[in-house]
């Protein structure tokens, strides 16, 4: 059951605006994540609960993972049209596609690399066209 999320907006000093942003970069989340975060933290506290700690999901280990994940959030954003194949691991997604992909997700750069690695290797070179290597 999906939750019912609103936007709120708020002012901050600079320095705090730094921190935040610092802050999600090292965690992985965004700043709205983060805030979100810390102000549900903060009011369970003060309502006298114990805050309630999700599972975080593991990382994805390669794109194909993150592609099946984030399917239909990636068909609504991106006009990339193999996103099936990408997630089934039958293609590889352009140098374009990925990056596409990443901008989509927000996903940190950290990560970013990681998959582009587990991805291509050090072929950094790929060309269109290329089946994981079967071509």
């Amino acid at each position: 059951m999906p939750t019912k999320k609103e936007k709120v907006t708020f002012i901050c000093d600079l320095e705090t605006k730094n921190e935040l942003e610092y802050w999600a970069k090292e965690e992985g989340q965004t700043i709205s994540s983060l805030v979100g975060r810390i102000v549900g933290e903060a009011i369970a506290t003060r309502q006298g609960k114990k805050p309630i700690k999700k599972e975080a999901e593991p990382e994805p280990a390669n794109i194909h993972e993150l592609v099946q994940r984030n399917l239909n959030k990636l068909r609504r954003h991106t006009g990339i049209k193999n996103l099936k194949q990408i997630a089934n691991a039958e293609v590889l997604p352009t140098k374009d596609n990925f990056l596409l992909i990443m901008q989509a997700l927000a996903v940190p750069e950290n990560l970013q690399q990681k998959l582009w690695f587990a991805t291509y290797g050090n072929n950094s070179n790929h060309e269109e066209g290329i089946e994981n290597g079967t071509t």
